[in-house]
């Protein structure tokens, strides 16, 4: 098992810091101005990007 280095100088790191926590803190804020019935909106939102981020790191890892 290969060691996982937790800083900028891995690409996987800045992926999910240029990325995914956008989208996260997008759609918490998006909680708010929607009304209740559009609330699956942002729940959505993290799921789509999370599955788009470890797709994108297992095609990076078999291109290795």
């Amino acid at each position: 098992m290969e060691a996982f280095e937790l800083s900028f100088k891995n690409k996987r790191v800045r992926m999910w810091f240029i990325w995914v926590l956008p989208v996260i803190i997008l759609s918490g804020i998006l909680f708010f101005p929607l009304p209740v019935e559009y609330h699956w909106i942002p729940s959505f939102l993290p799921i789509i990007a999370i599955i788009i981020f470890y797709g994108w790191v297992k095609f990076d890892k078999n291109k290795i």
